[in-house]
């Protein structure tokens, strides 16, 4: 027998619009050809507020006042923001890059020139190994050209201690001080040019993110501290679409993005529950929720013996996860109903050549109207 139970959709963060959310809802039934009543559930008004969000922002470039209080980070915390390279490195094979150009700028092939005295390069180099260490910046960097440049510039250094390369060197400790004086200056420079980059990124993502983050980490604090609110929306407009039995002696299907897929599982699992025949979550961040703060409800916190036991009050549960989707989690491994079946995760592929920011693009992916008629097949008894 076909199961045509209402379908009521939760959004996730950061939305504040309920005729967006509706609309994408509207999109989702007609992908899935009207095969359930789907209702869009609004809570967006309920979340947190941006009034006044740039009051607490602090100044950019340019700005005399200072609210800051208290010693900055170490530099290291920062150093690779803007010393970063494509592959991170151990401090042995930062030292040895500076070493390696150190060298071959000291020992160049015979058709180039011919190169430092022996006792010049291994003095130089011993005095980089020495020194390196006590740098503040350029001990953390990971960009190889930039470590190789450094090595460079203290081989000249070192040649122009020498001189004439011909020539016996008279003071050996000449070329020891001047890589003592030579790294940390170019250490300072380094230091000056990510304090640089630093101070624009920052200021950047926090003047022009500040509104985003206040809806979307706001939201998320909202929640957890108001959380009962929320749901009781979730509830009220359930009872006003499909009636008061609704979710009590005649269960629903879910569907839940994000946060909103955190709201649909706490409906499910609570003391008092919402019972769900179906729930199709995407974007979910509720397994780990659950392992950094035990959800309550009908669940036990887990404790590494097994897998944390679901309740009958939900019935069937596919969760869809997508790799390059930072906020999706998988749910598999750490819950399971007491016949011993597992929530189903669902890996969906998505181009980046159709939408960059992959934590959206379940909407539009053709594997979740697939997992939906799978899911919303037939309901569950256990």
């Amino acid at each position: 027998m076909s199961d045509v139970r209402p379908v009521f959709v939760i959004h996730g963060i950061a939305n504040r619009d309920p005729a967006v959310v509706a609309g994408r809802v509207a999109e989702l039934s007609a992908a899935a050809l009207g095969r359930w009543p789907m209702h869009s559930v609004y809570w967006g008004d309920l979340g947190s507020s941006t009034l006044g969000v740039d009051l607490a922002i602090p100044p950019g470039p340019g700005q005399t006042w200072d609210v800051r209080d208290g010693a900055a980070p170490p530099a290291g915390q920062d150093a690779a923001l803007g010393l970063a390279g494509p592959v991170p490195l151990t401090p042995a094979q930062r030292l040895e890059l500076v070493r390696t150009r150190a060298r071959q700028t000291l020992d160049p092939s015979p058709i180039e020139s011919r190169g430092a005295a022996p006792e010049v390069t291994e003095e130089a180099l011993a005095a980089i190994a020495e020194a390196w260490p006590r740098t503040r910046w350029l001990r953390h960097a990971d960009d190889p050209t930039l470590l190789g440049e450094v090595g460079a510039a203290l081989a000249a250094a070192a040649l122009d201690t020498a001189g004439d390369a011909g020539h016996e060197v008279r003071d050996p400790g000449a070329i020891r001080l001047a890589i003592r004086r030579r790294l940390p200056e170019l250490d300072r420079v380094a230091g000056a040019a990510v304090g640089a980059a630093g101070e624009r990124f920052y200021t950047w993502a926090r003047i022009a993110r500040a509104q985003y983050v206040a809806l979307t980490l706001g939201d998320v604090l909202v929640y957890q501290r108001h959380g009962e609110r929320i749901r009781a929306r979730i509830r009220e407009q359930i009872a006003a679409v499909a009636g008061e039995r609704a979710g009590r002696e005649q269960p629903v299907h879910l569907i839940g993005h994000s946060l909103g897929a955190v709201i649909a599982l706490d409906l499910a699992t609570g003391e008092n529950p919402v019972r769900t025949a179906g729930l199709v979550t995407f974007g979910c961040q509720w397994p780990l929720f659950h392992l950094f703060d035990p959800r309550g409800g009908q669940l036990a916190p887990y404790d590494g013996s097994g897998p944390v036991l679901l309740p009958d009050s939900l019935g069937r549960w596919a969760n869809l996860w997508h790799p390059l989707d930072p906020l999706g989690f998988v749910a598999s491994r750490l819950f399971r109903w007491a016949d011993g079946s597992a929530p189903r995760d669902v890996r969906v592929e998505h181009l980046l050549s159709d939408q960059l920011y992959t934590h959206s693009a379940y909407w539009t992916n053709p594997r979740l109207v697939s997992v939906l008629h799978e899911t919303f097949a037939e309901p569950v008894d256990r």
